[in-house]
């Protein structure tokens, strides 16, 4: 039988986009939303029954809180190294630290720039 999770988290930072024509080329921040779908069986729960700890998306949000987002770009360590803090760019990176821990699960990102007065998002996964 197939489960399908849901979680989501926020976290505030701060970017600018380069080689950008418009105001976001200049330093702003945001209130960035998360969401989370998480697709297994029901033979990967473990012993807890539990498929997939919901804590292990405010571990990765910890990282993105409060800092630069083009510093973090900067130092990161895979192929988003040095890459535009887009909303594209972020909800892969949240997706290829999701899948490279749990590789036997699917993931869904969808990560909103900015909640309010409006949502827009950008989505990334499995399904």
């Amino acid at each position: 039988m197939l489960l399908t999770l849901h979680t989501e988290g926020y976290f505030d930072a701060c970017h600018h986009l380069e080689n950008y024509k418009g105001a976001c080329a200049n330093k702003h921040g945001h209130t960035y939303k998360v969401e989370v779908w998480v697709k297994g069986k029901s033979t990967d729960l473990d012993e807890a029954g539990i498929m997939w700890d919901f804590g292990k998306l405010k571990k990765i949000l910890k990282d993105f809180d409060h800092c630069d987002l083009n510093d973090y770009m900067k130092t990161s360590k895979d192929e988003f190294t040095d890459c535009n803090s887009t909303a594209e760019n972020l909800s892969m990176i949240v997706y290829n630290i999701l899948s490279n821990t749990d590789d036997h699960l699917k993931f869904k990102v969808r990560l909103y720039e900015q909640i309010a007065p409006k949502e827009s998002y950008c989505e990334y996964g499995d399904w």
